[in-house]
């Protein structure tokens, strides 16, 4: 059987981060552990006894990038899987779906997710497929819904701690392009909470369009357009939110 870790970066969201792991704790599939990175003032060892699946590592507030790399680094498990502290599994059987497809051979796999709005906007989906070619126009995969094989590391490295923005999108490509196998789930599996705490200011403009400039001279793009997952969501027409 495949063994998931889960690895969840927390910051001082105590009440977030517990509906986390409860939807963690609720999967079907039981070969799984549950690492969650503290980045914040430590609030997250009051939880370390909430099941025996679950560890604390603190990240001493080095950033989210470097916490998911501690993360990894202490996961144990066959395949890493990712879940924001402000997010929550909606399907039961989610890992147990990946767990089929990397047993038939895939290096990756991604679900859909649904936006979440606090404000009361109704839910909207987040379902798009990926590849190689389209991740060099657009970051369509939700790293709440990500699953891939901790040995992907082994011959790609770490996150890029350089790209505090696009981190995620930067692991992507570089996974699709090296030829590794990945495989859409195409269902809904997460939701994504929208609220005010996650929403870009004018302050963060400047600095994720200088992390955007760097992602694609990294990568050889052209000039991209600066966007996130709720643009990629709202530019869609009515009928296929």
């Amino acid at each position: 059987m495949v063994s998931f870790s889960v690895v969840i970066p927390t910051r001082n969201r105590t009440a977030f981060l517990r509906q986390a792991i409860a939807s963690v704790l609720a999967q079907t599939h039981g070969a799984m552990e549950i690492i969650v990175v503290d980045d914040g003032a430590g609030a997250a060892q009051a939880l370390k006894d909430t099941s025996p699946l679950l560890r604390v590592f603190d990240n001493r507030e080095r950033g989210p990038v470097p916490a998911r790399n501690l993360g990894v680094a202490q996961a144990q498990g066959d395949v890493i899987a990712f879940l924001d502290d402000d997010d929550w599994w909606t399907d039961r059987d989610y890992l147990s779906l990946a767990s089929q497809a990397f047993e038939n051979g895939a290096a990756l796999c991604f679900g859909d997710g649904i936006m979440a709005f606090e404000d009361g906007r109704q839910q909207a989906s987040f379902a798009f497929d990926a590849d190689a070619k389209s991740l060099e126009r657009d970051n369509t995969i939700l790293i709440s819904a990500v699953t891939y094989r901790r040995s992907l590391h082994d011959s790609l490295g770490p996150f890029d701690e350089s790209l505090p923005f696009y981190w995620d999108w930067d692991w992507y490509l570089r996974v699709a392009r090296a030829g590794s196998s990945l495989v859409h789930l195409a269902r809904p599996v997460v939701a994504i909470r929208v609220h005010a705490r996650n929403m870009s200011g004018d302050a963060l403009e400047r600095q994720r369009r200088e992390n955007l400039d760097r992602f694609s001279a990294k990568h050889g793009l052209p000039p991209l357009i600066l966007k996130n997952h709720l643009n990629l969501v709202t530019d869609l027409p009515p009928d296929r939110r």
